[in-house]
């Protein structure tokens, strides 16, 4: 189906998310700290990188505007319980709590335009 990064730094989440999307096919990754984030992306090449804003105490801004310079292909969705403020508009955005089955058709949609089947 596609590669799906998870990151964020409330392990349950994680676990939750990842036996879900491997339920439907995906091949799933999951990160708990930021700091390593490059090497993740390099290793697994993810079709869609979804982070939660909040993962330590690190700038998430700066780690996604240079995957996203790395990765052009990759589709970045952000996630959070806060709302997003100016900062975050050119990222697709999902808030939480959220609903698991509307979260998968989003990911699905975005790896329509991505994958050649």
């Amino acid at each position: 189906m596609g590669r799906l990064l998870i990151v964020d730094d409330n392990s349950s989440l994680c676990f939750l998310l990842k036996e879900f999307f491997e339920m439907d096919g995906f091949e799933v990754m999951t990160c708990s700290d930021i700091s390593g984030i490059e090497n993740r992306f390099s290793e697994f090449l993810p079709d869609i990188g979804l982070f939660d804003i909040h993962v330590g105490k690190n700038d998430i801004l700066m780690y996604l505007n240079r995957l996203m310079h790395i990765y052009p292909d990759t589709e970045l969705v952000l996630m959070s319980a806060d709302e997003p403020d100016e900062t975050f508009k050119d990222y697709t955005f999902i808030m939480k709590p959220f609903d698991i089955f509307k979260l998968k058709d989003l990911i699905k949609k975005k790896l329509k335009g991505n994958l050649i089947v």
